[in-house]
C-alpha cells in the first residue's frame, strides 16, 4: 500500500475533544503533495493517527459555510443527550430537526 503524506498548512481550531485525547479539527492540509483542502477529522494527540474525515475545495467551502449561516440549529439543553459516540439515543431528535431514516446497499 502506497504511503500517505501529508502537510498541515493552517490550524483553523479544535471543534471538540474526546476524553482519550483525541480532538476533531478544523484545518487546511495537502494530501500526497496535492493542493490545499480544508479538512474535518479526529486527531490522535502528537498527531500520530488520523481518523478518516472529508476534505472539502475552497469553493466547497464556501458553500459549507453558506449553509451554515443560513441555517438555524435547535437548541440542544445538554450534550449529554447525545451517547458517547456523538449521536442522539435511538427514535429520539431534538425539536426541530427531521429526522431521516436510509439505508446503503452494499457495492457488488
Amino acid at each position: 500500500m502506497a504511503e500517505i503524506t501529508y502537510e498541515v498548512l493552517e490550524k483553523f481550531g479544535i471543534l471538540s475533544e474526546s476524553p482519550t485525547g483525541w480532538t476533531k479539527e478544523l484545518r487546511l492540509m495537502s494530501w500526497n503533495n496535492r493542493g490545499p483542502r480544508y479538512d474535518l477529522r479526529e486527531w490522535a494527540p502528537g498527531d500520530r493517527k488520523a481518523s478518516r474525515g472529508i476534505t472539502l475545495s475552497l469553493r466547497e467551502m464556501k458553500v459549507f459555510q453558506e449553509l451554515l449561516m443560513e441555517t438555524e440549529f435547535p437548541e440542544i439543553q445538554d450534550d449529554e443527550e447525545q451517547d458517547e459516540a456523538g449521536v442522539l439515543s435511538e427514535g429520539t431528535a431534538p425539536d426541530g430537526y427531521r429526522k431521516e431514516v436510509g439505508t446503503k446497499k452494499k457495492a457488488g
